[in-house]
C-alpha cells in the first residue's frame, strides 16, 4: 500500500512538473523574423523607396532587426542621405553586410547601421568624409583596415555566417522586393542598357535624316523618351533635364523637316541634346555618363555606316540641292529650228507675243518688239529654244 502511494505521487509530481513546462513553452513567443534588405547596383530613388517600405514593413511585422546586403559601387548621395534618414527610424538593430564592396553612396549606406561587417575580401570606403567619419574612408578599406579603424565591428564568410554570428541564424528572412516599375527603372538606368538606347535613339535620328519616312524617327524617339524618363524616374535627373532634350529633339527635328540646311537649329538641338544626356546621369556619375554617350556615338556612327549602304540616298540632303537629273514624267520642248525662213500668217495680235499659223501649225510667235496685226503674212527670223520669233513679209528679211 505505501509502494502505490508513493508511485502515484510520483506521477502526480511528474504530470504537474510537465504540465509547468508545457505552460512556459507556450509562454515563449516564436523567434520574430529578420528584414533582409538587397542595397545592390547604383543606388537611386528606387532603393530609397525599397529601404523606406522594408523599415515600415520590420516595423509592422516585428522584425528583430534590419539586415543591409550590401554590393555596390555607386549611387546618388541624396538617395543615400534618404536611406540613412529612413533607417534612423527603425527602433531596432540594423546590420550592414558587405559582400563585395561599399564605395561612394553605398558606403554612406552601409554606416548609417549600429553593426557593419565585412566579408574577408570585402572593402569600404571611397566616401566623402562627413562630420564625425574617419578621414580614411576618402579611399577604400579592406576588412582588417575598416576593423582598425572602427569602420566594420567585425567579418563573416557569409551572409548566414554573419546572421549565425549574430544570433539570427533561426529567424526568417523577409526579403524586400523592388515593385515592377521600380525594376524597369533600375534596369534602363544600368549604363549598358542606357547606352545601347541612347544608340538606338541617336540612330532613329540619323536614320530618319538619311529617309525622311517619319519610322525611324519614331524609335528613335521612343529609345530617348525612354532613356531620359527611367533616369529622371529614378531620381537621377529633375524636370529640367526633361525640358532640355525636349528642346534638343525639337531643334534637330525643326532642322530636319522644316529648314533644311539652316544649320542653327540642328546645332543647337544636338548640343542641347548631348548636355541633356550628360546631366541625366547625375554628377556622381557624370563620368559614367561621358563614358556612355561616347560608346554610343562611336556604335551610332559604325550602325550608320551600315544602314547608308542600304539606303545610298539620303533625302535630307536631296532637299537642299537642285538635282540634276529629270524624272521618267518630264517631257523637254519641241524643236522648232525646222521652221526657220519658213512663212505663215498672223492669227492673232501680235503685241509683240501671239499665235501665227506657219506651214499649217499654230505656234507661239514672238516679234523683235514691234505690233504686228491679225491677217499680216509673216515669215520666222530666228529660232531661240522653244521661243519663235517673226516679222512681216514685206519688210526686207534680217537673215
Amino acid at each position: 500500500m505505501m509502494v502505490f502511494q508513493r508511485v502515484r505521487a510520483a506521477c502526480s509530481a511528474g504530470l504537474i512538473a510537465f504540465g509547468f513546462v508545457g505552460l512556459a513553452a507556450a509562454a515563449v513567443p516564436a523567434q520574430a523574423p529578420v528584414e533582409l534588405v538587397p542595397i545592390q547596383g547604383t543606388i537611386d530613388q528606387g532603393t530609397a523607396s525599397l529601404v523606406a517600405r522594408a523599415v515600415a514593413q520590420a516595423q509592422s511585422s516585428g522584425a528583430a532587426a534590419i539586415v543591409l546586403n550590401v554590393d555596390s559601387g555607386s549611387g546618388l548621395s541624396g538617395a543615400a542621405n534618404e536611406i540613412r534618414a529612413a533607417l534612423r527610424t527603425a527602433g531596432r538593430p540594423v546590420y550592414a553586410y558587405v559582400e563585395h564592396r561599399a564605395y561612394g553612396a553605398a558606403a554612406l549606406v552601409a554606416l548609417a547601421a549600429s553593426h557593419v561587417i565585412l566579408a574577408p575580401d570585402a572593402s569600404i570606403g571611397a566616401v566623402e568624409p562627413l562630420p564625425g567619419m574617419a578621414q580614411s574612408l576618402t579611399a577604400p578599406l579592406d576588412a582588417g583596415e575598416a576593423i582598425r579603424a572602427h569602420v566594420a565591428t567585425g567579418t563573416a564568410a557569409t551572409l548566414d555566417a554573419m546572421l549565425a554570428n549574430e544570433h539570427l541564424a533561426g529567424a526568417a528572412l523577409q526579403t524586400a522586393t523592388y515593385s515592377p516599375d521600380e525594376q524597369i527603372a533600375r534596369i534602363v538606368t544600368n549604363p549598358i542598357v542606357s547606352g545601347l538606347l541612347l544608340t538606338l535613339g541617336l540612330l532613329g535620328l540619323l536614320v530618319e535624316m538619311q529617309t525622311l519616312h517619319g519610322i525611324a524617327g519614331v524609335i528613335g524617339l521612343a529609345a530617348l523618351t525612354l532613356f531620359f524618363g527611367a533616369h529622371i524616374y529614378a531620381g537621377f535627373a529633375g524636370g529640367v533635364v526633361a525640358l532640355l532634350a525636349i528642346a534638343g529633339l525639337l531643334g534637330i527635328l525643326w532642322e530636319l523637316h522644316v529648314v533644311p540646311g539652316h544649320g542653327a537649329p540642328g546645332i543647337l538641338g544636338a548640343v542641347a541634346l548631348i548636355c541633356a544626356v550628360l546631366w541625366a546621369f547625375g554628377l556622381p556619375l557624370l563620368f559614367v555618363g561621358i563614358e556612355t554617350i561616347s560608346t554610343s556615338i562611336v556604335l551610332t556612327v559604325i550602325l550608320f555606316a551600315v544602314v547608308t549602304r542600304a539606303f545610298p540616298e539620303n533625302a535630307w540632303m536631296n532637299k537642299l540641292m537642285l538635282r540634276a537629273d529629270q524624272g521618267p514624267d518630264y517631257v523637254t520642248s519641241s524643236d522648232f529650228s525646222g521652221l526657220l525662213g519658213a512663212s505663215g500668217t498672223a492669227d492673232s495680235y501680235l503685241r509683240p507675243s501671239g499665235v501665227a499659223n506657219i506651214d499649217g501649225k499654230r505656234v507661239d510667235v514672238l516679234t523683235e518688239g514691234e505690233f504686228i496685226a491679225q491677217g499680216t503674212p509673216i515669215r520666222v527670223t530666228r529660232v531661240n529654244g522653244a521661243r519663235i520669233f517673226v516679222e512681216p513679209v514685206h519688210l526686207p528679211s534680217y537673215q
